[in-house]
């Protein structure tokens, strides 16, 4: 089999999260990387005579991971996020995932999310920007399509 042809990065991968008022921000510019982590539950069982495992699959469940950099501007990853953290309590939110870009034809993630986990460590002796990850897990369906505008 040739190599592909078709193999992208994520230098342009662009990410979108809901403000307090329920709209869809373009906090790209301000975040440097988003973990998909997929589950499926398996149940499984072995009958008498058999002796190979057998299984079934019920629900499915998707949770991000978002690394947003701490900014001091408004509407930015950091400032959404943080709105979000001292807002309301349990406010389900619109995370949409573009890859490789935003353009037409490029796939689309998008769930209803709630944050779990947000962490950031500030440290005197490093010099980068601190970086604020964010658990994501979603409320409902992960849904993919294929972006249209």
């Amino acid at each position: 089999m040739a190599a592909t042809t078709t193999a992208r990065n994520a230098c342009d991968v662009s990410v979108w999260l809901d403000d307090a008022t329920g709209v869809q921000r373009d906090i790209s510019g301000s975040a440097n990387s988003v973990d998909f982590n997929f589950t499926q539950e398996i149940g499984e069982f072995v009958v008498f005579g058999d002796h190979w495992t057998h299984r079934l699959c019920c629900g499915k469940d998707g949770n991000f991971s978002l690394n947003v950099v701490y900014t001091t501007t408004v509407n930015e990853g950091w400032d959404v996020v943080k709105n979000w953290l001292f807002g309301t309590e349990c406010e389900r939110r619109t995370f949409t995932v573009y890859i490789p870009n935003k353009n037409v034809g490029s796939d689309m993630f998008q769930a209803e999310v709630i944050w779990d986990n947000i962490t950031w460590t500030t440290d005197r002796g490093d010099a980068g920007p601190i970086m604020v990850t964010v658990s994501l897990p979603a409320d409902g369906e992960v849904t993919h399509t294929t972006a249209a505008t």
